[in-house]
């Protein structure tokens, strides 16, 4: 995809900052709207679009890991009392005690994955470095071996911190929502609907999540 997003400042516990899409993105959304130019009220009623990116580190895996179903404000919160108490590599999270992670916020099943998923980065069973070298399945083989990671958590790594175009997290609910609003739907579509909805869009449907999340945190601005 070329050059990547400048890098948020996940890894030192800071609230993430949104960026402007890099070159190649914004060829992928000029290709889009010509496939839907609904998209493009987006941008004209929200303003540009900016999307968030993270490096492809442990750390950025383990953010991830605590937004599940939490808001946005929530989970930086909780990451950032995490980053404070320790460095968020795999040694220390895996050696941490569990108590000792339970303060900053995280519930014993989000302790759970994240030292599972410590322990197998520390014993080689997952390559986190190799994963942009490697196709979409591949990566969610290889993170769905480890409990408490389940598709999102997959889709939104593969999103915000690989930059893959053709990813669609079809069960969050702010997708939904935008979706809905933006096409003036008397119901909110189900993530199956959802899926179908955008299906003509590929493989552009990444793109399409990033601008209904722009489109949705300006509904709720």
């Amino acid at each position: 995809m070329g050059s990547r997003p400048k890098a948020s400042t996940i890894g030192t516990g800071k609230t993430v900052e949104l960026t402007k899409p890099n070159r190649d993105f914004r060829k992928a959304i000029a290709q889009l709207y010509l496939l839907d130019p609904d998209f493009q009220q987006i941008e004209t009623i929200a303003g540009n679009l900016e999307i968030r990116s993270y490096e492809p580190t442990f750390a950025s895996l383990v953010r991830i890991i605590v937004g599940q179903q939490l808001s946005t404000k929530a989970a930086d919160a909780i990451f950032l009392r995490l980053s404070e108490s320790l460095e968020i590599l795999p040694s220390p999270i895996a050696t941490c005690a569990e108590e000792e992670l339970r303060k900053v916020g995280l519930s014993r099943a989000k302790v759970a994955c994240c030292q599972t998923l410590a322990v197998a980065i520390l014993e080689g069973k997952i390559d986190l470095e190799s994963f942009a070298k490697l196709p979409d399945e591949a990566i969610a083989t290889q993170l769905l071996q480890i409990k408490g990671i389940g598709k999102w958590t997959v889709e939104i790594f593969l999103l915000f911190c690989l930059q893959r175009l053709d990813i669609l997290p079809a069960n969050d609910l702010a997708l939904q929502v935008a979706y809905q609003k933006l096409k003036n739907l008397s119901i909110r579509p189900t993530a199956k609907e959802l899926i179908a909805l955008v299906a003509p869009l590929t493989p552009y449907r990444g793109v399409v999540a990033h601008l209904l999340w722009h489109y949705y945190r300006y509904l709720h601005s």
